[in-house]
């Protein structure tokens, strides 16, 4: 497993990445749509994710969206799209289904360059399900609310809670870093005008800044 730590996660930090895994995580109700969006990440559970609403009808097309970052750099040989899109080609999801946008480094990439992507290919979605970890629903809602507002777009994801979140790559103290990291992106980003804003309760504050006194700093902006 990469991202190795010999940290002692406590009781009190786990309840308190719980609150805030908890707030991150959204999921609205889906219906049948033109395109499954996926923002991709380290974890390929997103992946299987696509491939059973693809199978099960929910939309003719799939966009991986995702290059390397931080994480995947060191996980996948290749970029998130194409590893995510192997995993589907291996389920047998038809090639011309497939849509790849492998450049993306961050979400508002993500969303920028999959757009520009699906219009060079005169593609015109109106229905879209965008989908990633539990954890990234909130703040890819927010950024798609100020960067992606002229279709319908609902936002779902496998259903797992943070103490399934760790894999074969990703530890849990890694996904406490990660978290801890898109909480402060959601607080910063609006004023960058790369996303919406919204309310953050009192006790997600309380948790954050606990967590980074604790040393979860691994994931946050300079």
């Amino acid at each position: 497993m990469l991202f190795e730590n010999h940290k002692k996660i406590t009781e009190e930090e786990l309840k308190l990445a719980n609150s805030i895994w908890n707030f991150l995580s959204i999921k609205e109700s889906i219906q049948k749509s033109d395109l499954i969006f996926v923002l991709c990440s380290h974890d390929l559970r997103v992946a299987k994710y696509a491939v059973d609403l693809y199978k099960k009808g929910f939309a003719n097309f799939i966009l991986f969206s995702g290059g390397l970052n931080f994480f995947t750099k060191n996980i996948f040989p290749k970029s998130e799209a194409e590893s995510f899109a192997e995993l589907a080609f291996k389920e047998n999801i038809p090639n011309h289904v497939i849509i790849i946008e492998n450049e993306s480094t961050n979400t508002s990439e993500n969303i920028q360059f999959s757009k520009n992507l699906l219009k060079s290919l005169n593609h015109k979605f109106s229905n879209i399900i965008a989908i990633q970890k539990p954890s990234m629903t909130l703040r890819i809602k927010l950024a798609l609310a100020k960067q992606w507002n002229d279709g319908n777009i609902s936002i779902s994801s496998p259903n797992y809670s943070i103490f399934d979140a760790p894999h074969s790559h990703i530890n849990l103290f890694m996904i406490i870093n990660e978290i801890v990291g898109d909480l402060q992106r959601i607080i910063e980003y609006p004023k960058f005008g790369f996303q919406s804003e919204t309310e953050i309760p009192d006790h997600i504050f309380f948790a954050y800044n606990s967590l980074i006194n604790q040393g979860y700093n691994l994931h946050l902006i300079k």
